[in-house]
């Protein structure tokens, strides 16, 4: 399990086994909740030359009501960066074929495009509003899909690939693991099949860094603070929140050298990288300082706007954060480290590097987690809604799997039987129903008994909802696992970390099954979810079997054990 050897062959594995995940991502075409529809109507705002989005509001909740005009309330670079892929679908008669796609997926007997649990409510109790308004729903989803291609699929296949490089800096021969760990085990794979802003956000975000720890490996170069800076701009432009990564990054810029000098330079790179927002915001309301969000629509009613107000609590619905929150957003049903707990490793990741003497990097990337928990803590809806777990931490995420490269050479067992269940259940989230509003986690175990699961881009040729519908995906991730084991070399396995690994999956498996319950969660494993506890035990025995088939091979192998190297191994642990 040690790193790759540095052979061309290898690293082109390790590259096809990342494009393998983007392929997968490609595949699964999913259902459009309000996020993606209001990205939507941006991107048709902005082809008809206009921010507003008066006749499509129907379409999404997710709208901000601002001087007799509807507006969407995402930020505007996704839908403009996405802007040039459906202008070209507009030329191809897009229309059309997306409405045969949608036809032949519902002959196929798949209906997940068609909202149709949404009630009457939510568009005005106009019945014939509502039957219209689910089938453009409906039909504009094959559209969506090819859009979040650009838009999400393409930015995590970078993300991937930036993460694998920073972390084959950090320890060479890793980096291919990290990435596959980050695409398969982490919120990455469902949100990079849904047209959200956030892995495009978390791209940028953690390309800044990666060119301040490039800059940082060499003599000062201002315009690598500049670019970085740019970045981080553009990253807040993509999602607000990501204002808080770009601060703290901002302290790892100025770690070194002249700390005004490199400030200024790096802070005029954000403003550079903000500027399409601010350009955006005086073009649609008038003033730059004037964010979508304002305004927010808190219920429809029958006006489309009767309650406004959404987000108007606190600082844009921020406020003092509540410890019990925090605790929620990592333990409960689909809190970070239950849903993922390879994520744990990525603590103990960051404490390695910090032993080695990356200090700077230690303290960035402990900072970034911090920081989101705290913030995320204060905000009035912490999970963000229907979500495969607490989607605003994405941002921490590719930076608390980046430490992974050092989990996965020191404790690979442990590292690789958390992992296990980390991918079974994102792939779970990504290929049932990700945007789950509540801890019922179990429902993906009804849908899996059911056989019903998401369309992919051979549902509607005939393949269906069945698993028949989603063997692509899981052949492609299948294959993308196995050329990252391809790309390993042998070595001693300390027998220590075997039965670490065996503990820590018993243990995230009882904390699965307690925590979410002692946090008060609305559904648990001790509350009643008897689904959740299948998902847990099947996902648990999968990790420990892992442990097991490691600890076999390496027993036929009979590779020796260094037993000074053990002896250390513990001490550390």
């Amino acid at each position: 399990m040690d790193g790759a050897a540095h052979t061309p062959w290898r690293r082109r594995l390790g590259l096809l086994a990342i494009v393998l995940v983007a392929i997968a991502s490609g595949l699964v075409m999913q259902a459009s909740g309000w996020a993606q529809t209001s990205n939507y109507e941006l991107v048709r705002a902005l082809h008809g030359g206009t921010a507003t989005i008066d006749p499509w509001h129907w379409e999404t909740r997710d709208i901000s009501w601002y001087r007799g005009h509807y507006y969407s309330v995402k930020a505007p670079i996704l839908p403009a960066i996405t802007l040039p892929v459906y202008e070209v679908l507009r030329k191809v008669d897009s229309d059309k074929w997306a409405y045969n796609m949608a036809k032949n997926a519902r002959l196929n007997r798949s209906w997940r495009w068609r909202p149709t649990s949404t009630p009457q409510g939510l568009y005005g109790n106009k019945r014939l509003r509502t039957y219209r308004v689910r089938g453009r729903i409906e039909q504009s989803t094959p559209i969506i899909w090819v859009l979040g291609l650009f838009g999400n699929v393409l930015p995590a296949l970078v993300l991937m690939l930036l993460v694998r490089w920073v972390a084959e800096k950090l320890e060479p021969g890793y980096g291919t693991a990290t990435a596959i760990t980050l695409g398969l085990g982490t919120m990455v794979l469902p949100f990079s099949t849904l047209y959200f802003s956030h892995v495009l956000a978390a791209m940028l975000a953690f390309a800044a860094f990666a060119l301040l720890f490039r800059e940082r490996a060499g003599p000062p170069r201002p315009i690598l603070l500049v670019l970085a800076g740019a970045l981080s701009g553009l990253a807040f432009a993509s999602e607000y929140p990501l204002a808080l990564a770009g601060a703290i990054l901002g302290l790892y810029a100025i770690s070194r050298g002249n700390k005004v000098r490199r400030g200024l330079t790096y802070a005029a790179g954000c403003i550079a990288g903000a500027l399409p927002l601010f350009a955006y915001n005086l073009a649609a309301f008038g003033s730059i300082t004037h964010f979508s969000y304002a305004n927010a629509v808190k219920r429809q009613g029958v006006s489309g706007h009767d309650i406004l107000g959404a987000n108007d609590s606190g600082f844009f619905g921020i406020d003092i954060p509540n410890p019990k929150v925090l605790l929620q957003l990592l333990l409960s049903s689909k809190g970070l480290l239950i849903l993922a707990p390879v994520l744990a490793m990525g603590i103990v990741g960051i404490v390695l590097l910090y032993r080695r003497g990356r200090r700077a990097e230690a303290w960035t990337l402990g900072g970034l987690v911090a920081a989101y928990l705290i913030y995320n803590s204060g905000y009035w809806l912490p999970f963000g809604g229907g979500t495969p777990g607490p989607r605003f931490l994405m941002p921490i995420v590719a930076f608390l799997a980046l430490p992974l490269a050092l989990a996965w050479k020191r404790f690979p067992v442990t590292t690789l039987a958390l992992a296990v269940p980390s991918a079974l259940f994102m792939l779970t989230a990504t290929l049932t129903f990700p945007l789950i509003g509540n801890d019922n986690v179990g429902f993906w175990w009804k849908l899996i008994d059911a056989s019903n699961f998401v369309q992919t881009f051979v549902t509607p040729f005939g393949a269906g909802h069945h698993w028949a519908g989603i063997a692509p995906v899981l052949i492609a991730a299948a294959l993308a696992v196995a050329l990252t084991f391809a790309t390993r070399v042998r070595v001693p396995l300390p027998r220590v970390d075997v039965k670490r690994a065996a503990l820590a999956v018993t243990s995230w498996a009882a904390a699965a099954v307690v925590l979410p319950w002692a946090l008060g969660a609305e559904q648990s494993v001790i509350g009643g979810d008897t689904d959740a506890l299948r998902l847990i035990l099947i996902y648990a025995a999968a990790g420990l079997a892992a442990v097991a088939a490691v600890a076999l091979i390496s027993l036929r192998r009979r590779e020796p054990v260094d037993e000074h190297r053990t002896a250390a191994l513990a001490a550390e642990a």
